[in-house]
């Protein structure tokens, strides 16, 4: 019995590793500033930006370029991710009660009536039988 709840602790946190390598993959294909700024003057231009893929950058660009040169500094750059992580923050803590209350409707829904479970008959006239 203990070496089985040993496996299944092993298999569980093989998932979890799994599951964050994963999430970890998928944040590495997003290039970061170096990589997106190639002739490494310490600015993104628009050009680069797009060479880059990030069309996402692109769209605010107005918003990131705080000082409107035409360029993004490091700084500038840094806020718009900050910001992006914080909305995601933002998103997931706010969802989160949502997601409790669906979830405790649901299992509510899900759950028997407790006097069906019970098996008993109960006397609702007041009269001894």
């Amino acid at each position: 019995m203990r070496f089985a709840k040993t496996v299944l602790a092993a298999a569980a946190m093989a998932l979890a590793c799994g599951a964050a390598a994963a999430a970890d993959k998928d944040a590495k294909k997003e290039k970061g500033f170096n990589e997106i700024d190639k002739n490494a003057d310490g600015y993104i231009t628009r050009t680069e930006a797009t060479a880059a893929g990030r069309k996402d950058l692109i769209k605010r660009w107005k918003d990131a370029d705080g000082n409107h040169d035409g360029k993004l500094s490091r700084t500038e750059y840094l806020e718009l991710m900050a910001k992006d992580d914080f909305n995601k923050v933002k998103e997931k803590v706010s969802g989160a009660p949502a997601a409790a209350k669906k979830e405790t409707a649901e299992a509510k829904r899900r759950a028997p009536d407790a006097n069906a479970s019970t098996g008993s008959s109960a006397n609702t006239s007041g009269k001894p039988q």
